[in-house]
């Protein structure tokens, strides 16, 4: 992906729970440049590896979530798969740790994490409540 703008989201007649389910298969914005990608759903393996320059915003992951990022944003709204994070030398990630067990499936080599309290992250909190709600906006689901 280089540009433009991805919207993935299942048909409102759907028997399931869209934040439940896997709407992407694996490797999807492998290598991506540039464009947004807001899917309302899980994406398989590998999503956003070697991503340089994408936006995404999806509701959980498969293994190998954002390995050998370089740049872009990623926020998962929802639970990863492990090593999440292989070899990121750049770009920025939300990931949303209801379960607080995050800490066992990311890559500890590189990476450095934070959990974002309004006192000391504010510019942090702002951008991550844009990112929300240009999903929201985009795939018209709660997230």
């Amino acid at each position: 992906m280089a540009g433009g703008k991805l919207v993935l989201r299942h048909s409102r007649r759907a028997q399931f729970v869209a934040k439940d389910t896997v709407i992407m298969g694996n490797t999807c914005l492998y290598g991506a440049t540039g464009g947004a990608l807001f899917a309302a759903g899980i994406a398989g393996e590998r999503f956003a590896v070697r991503n340089s320059g994408a936006v995404a915003v999806v509701e959980g992951t498969g293994d190998h979530c954002c390995e050998y990022m370089t740049g872009g944003v990623v926020c998962v709204l929802g639970r990863t798969g492990v090593n999440f994070g292989a070899g990121l030398t750049g770009g920025f990630a939300y990931v949303l740790d209801l379960e607080r067990n995050f800490v066992d499936r990311y890559n500890h080599e590189l990476i450095d994490i934070s959990r974002i309290h309004a006192e000391s992250m504010q510019s942090h909190l702002q951008h991550l409540q844009g990112l929300i709600e240009l999903h929201v906006g985009a795939t018209q689901t709660m997230g």
